[in-house]
């Protein structure tokens, strides 16, 4: 379970969109602000069960909801076109494995993109006001030897 620093910035985050901060929602965010993690929600469910964390499936998909909408966490889709779960809020883009279906997050900075340069760029160039984007790279990894 999150560190008391952790709850503090985890209830900050909820009250800066207006929401009123909960254990469920401290304990969703907690497992998916990580880089590299994204569960469906079936995946969140189990994980949190294992650590312990009393809370039902439909909580889990309702406060998924909620967070999505206020922008704390990403939904997408995998190549499977399952529904996956990304709390990690640095701007990223994804690797997706074609053939294993795993995503591996690597940061904007690592690739020499600065997101609002990129978005005013693109603006300038097409005339749309855009607002976000997401970037998924599609491929398989080097072959380990």
């Amino acid at each position: 379970m999150p560190k008391a620093k952790e709850k503090e910035t985890y209830r900050s985050r909820l009250k800066a969109v207006g929401l009123r901060h909960t254990m469920p929602r401290e304990r969703i965010l907690s497992h998916l602000d990580r880089k590299n993690v994204h569960p469906t929600a079936e995946e969140l469910y189990q994980g949190l069960k294992r650590k312990g964390a009393p809370i039902g499936l439909s909580t889990i998909y309702l406060n998924l909801h909620v967070l999505r909408e206020h922008g704390l966490i990403y939904e997408f889709k995998d190549p499977k076109g399952e529904t996956r779960f990304d709390g990690w809020t640095e701007p990223h883009a994804h690797l997706v494995d074609l053939e294993t279906g795993k995503v591996v997050d690597l940061p904007l900075k690592d690739l020499g993109l600065d997101r609002e340069a990129f978005l005013k760029e693109v603006s300038g160039k097409t005339g749309w006001e855009v607002k976000d984007f997401r970037l998924e790279l599609r491929g398989t990894p080097p072959a380990k030897e």
